[in-house]
């Protein structure tokens, strides 16, 4: 890892054992990028009580991990709550060419924390210039570590109850091989949640995976400020 003036950036040893899931990335837009880009990283921190304990992560890394990238920005006291922030400059010369890591590879993650509660994610633009890419929808980027049969994701509200926003139901076909699967683990794979028609606020995205041959599910519960 190298110190930048904003920025941790390299490459780190990454443990061995996975996690039944692990949140990669939560992407509101990503612009394609070429060699020589400088990269900025815009997300909105809401306004709300404890903010004066209020840690900000901003990170990357690999979606499919090759060179065990790391980016981690150095703490900022210049985040702004209630209002859009820029992680900028963010070169791409500077470790991501010189790795050769393609665009397509790269997953930024970005969320805060309040004393010692569970993180908060906000999903980020990632861009080259203002005329960046929008999107109502979000892409949520997850590493299962166990083979996966089925996958059903849910959204709820801050009080717990469930949204009218379409509930995913993702299966292999069972009925041909009853030890099939969705995906393998160790994968990265894309979710995508359109939430722009929802009310400014907290929810919980619910992760529910089934295990060929196993009646135990495995979950993963994220929290998520969207902000439209």
């Amino acid at each position: 890892m190298k110190a930048f003036d904003n920025r941790l950036e390299g490459t780190k040893v990454h443990p061995n054992a996975l996690l039944d899931f692990t949140l990669i990335a939560a992407h509101r837009s990503f612009t394609p990028f070429s060699a020589n880009a400088v990269l900025h990283v815009r997300f909105y921190l809401p306004k709300q009580a404890g903010s004066a304990n209020k840690e900000v992560f901003v990170e990357s890394a690999e979606l499919q991990d090759s060179f065990h990238y790391s980016m981690q920005a150095k703490n900022s006291s210049k985040w702004k709550d209630g209002d859009w922030n820029v992680f900028e400059p963010w070169p791409t010369k500077d470790v991501i060419d010189k790795l050769g890591i393609q665009a397509t590879n790269i997953g930024v993650l970005v969320g805060y924390r309040i004393g010692n509660s569970s993180p908060v994610y906000v999903p980020v633009e990632v861009y080259q210039n203002e005329n960046r890419a929008r999107s109502g929808a979000y892409t949520f980027y997850f590493m299962t570590g166990q083979d996966l049969q089925s996958l059903e994701v849910s959204v709820t509200n801050g009080a717990g109850a469930a949204l009218k926003t379409p509930k995913l139901q993702l299966s292999c076909r069972r009925s041909f091989n009853p030890n099939c699967r969705l995906y393998a683990a160790g994968s990265v794979q894309p979710v995508t949640l359109d939430m722009s028609s929802l009310p400014q606020g907290e929810y919980h995205i619910k992760l529910l995976g089934h295990i060929p041959g196993n009646l135990t599910p495995t979950s993963l519960d994220i929290v998520v400020y969207h902000h439209p």
